[in-house]
């Protein structure tokens, strides 16, 4: 059915974050050190990227030389998640490859508005939409809360009996929102901190605990937790997480095989 590669899994200051002396941005484990977040999905005839980070193209030297993503899918305009896009579009330009860049109307308009000079780039095109056909994966997009950063869109694709979600920015979701997200095979979800004390009105993710919870709530059967802050060591917070629940890591591979 595919395979899932993550090829950043930080919030968006990255780990180690810059002039931090923290026991992870310091530590030696290679797990603790995290690019911005993006994903790529891999099908028979089609590789797909999930959002185009800063570091794009360190993570492209690192785990995608080979082949040129087809299709970018935006979940929403924060630097993050976008500010890999010029050198995407060179990467493009320079190899006669021709890709599509997805994501709701506002996104779109958003995108032209910060690059304008890729609006009539060779090889780049503009498709604004909620709605988009990957093989044989039905893809949607569905916006929900960012809370104190506004509003994103998690990303559902759905095949046959299977469906999977890539939710990496969210927070205080209603009960319309979540309806999208019940009962995943897997949802990809972002969570910075193990437990979050900040104000609840100046938050934007949910936090490890939160996610746990939904899992149950919305009947998950797998859960994997990416977005990761220097508030997540990976030797000692994987050995604390539940059955059926774990942190994504940079350079990280998933077969999309359900049962």
């Amino acid at each position: 059915m595919g395979k899932l590669t993550f090829l950043g899994t930080s919030d968006a200051q990255g780990v180690p974050r810059l002039l931090c002396s923290c026991r992870v941005c310091q530590s030696k484990n290679t797990l603790n050190v995290r690019k911005r977040p993006s994903v790529l999905l891999e099908t028979k005839d089609c590789n797909v990227l999930i959002d185009i980070s800063p570091d794009f193209r360190s993570q492209f030297i690192e785990y995608v030389n080979n082949s040129i993503p087809d299709i970018v899918l935006i979940t929403h305009c924060h630097h993050d998640h976008i500010g890999g896009l010029g050198d995407y579009a060179d990467l493009c330009f320079w190899n006669n490859k021709n890709t599509k860049i997805v994501s709701p109307p506002e996104n779109i308009d958003s995108l032209k508005q910060r690059f304008p000079y890729l609006i009539n780039r060779r090889g780049l095109s503009f498709v604004s939409s909620f709605n988009y056909l990957v093989e044989d994966w039905k893809v949607t997009f569905h916006k929900v809360n960012h809370r104190f950063n506004g509003y994103s869109y998690g990303i559902l694709f759905e095949k046959y009996k299977v469906k999977w979600a890539y939710l990496s920015d969210a927070f205080n979701l209603n009960e319309q929102q979540f309806e999208p997200f019940y009962n995943c095979d897997l949802l990809i979800l972002g969570t910075s901190y193990w437990k979050e004390i900040a104000d609840h009105s100046r938050r934007s993710v949910y936090d490890v605990q939160e996610a746990i919870k939904l899992k149950d709530n919305l009947n998950i059967s797998r859960l994997i937790l990416t977005h990761l802050s220097h508030d997540i060591d990976l030797s000692e917070h994987n050995k604390l997480l539940p059955h059926n629940v774990e942190f994504a890591y940079d350079g990280m591979k998933l077969p999309l095989v359900f049962n």
